[in-house]
């Protein structure tokens, strides 16, 4: 989605524009925010607060960006957003549910819903540990 296709007529800088303003925005935010994005991990509470915090820092910028990227492209982006976050609610969940999912009696079950639990915890971004 963010990529710059052949013969896409972009701003030269509308790239380093858009990587300024969202890094500046995570490491404002700490390394809480910035250490799991720069490894990949992507967490909900990282992601809605930077792209927060970067359209009210340049929020002239968000029409080019939307534009760049288009509607349906965002509308299906705002739907794995959405995922992130449901696993992030089930995933803090979880320890709610896992004394019933140990006293399961089917192994089966019991396997599956444990399946589904570590599904939650890296879905949601939530195997990154801090150190």
């Amino acid at each position: 989605a963010m990529s710059i296709r052949m013969k896409q007529n972009v701003d030269p800088k509308f790239v380093n524009r858009l990587l300024a303003v969202n890094f500046d925005q995570m490491d404002d935010m700490g390394e809480i925010t910035i250490k799991p994005f720069l490894q990949d991990v992507v967490r909900i509470d990282g992601l809605v607060g930077s792209l927060a915090r970067s359209f009210a820092a340049d929020p002239t910028f968000m029409p080019q960006i939307v534009a760049h990227v288009g509607i349906p492209t965002l509308a299906e982006w705002l739907g794995h957003v959405s995922m992130i976050a449901a696993y992030d609610i089930l995933f803090n969940m979880s320890s709610v549910i896992r004394p019933f999912v140990d006293r399961m009696d089917d192994p089966r079950e019991r396997f599956v819903w444990r399946r589904r639990m570590e599904a939650w915890k890296f879905g949601s971004g939530n195997d990154y540990t801090f150190e």
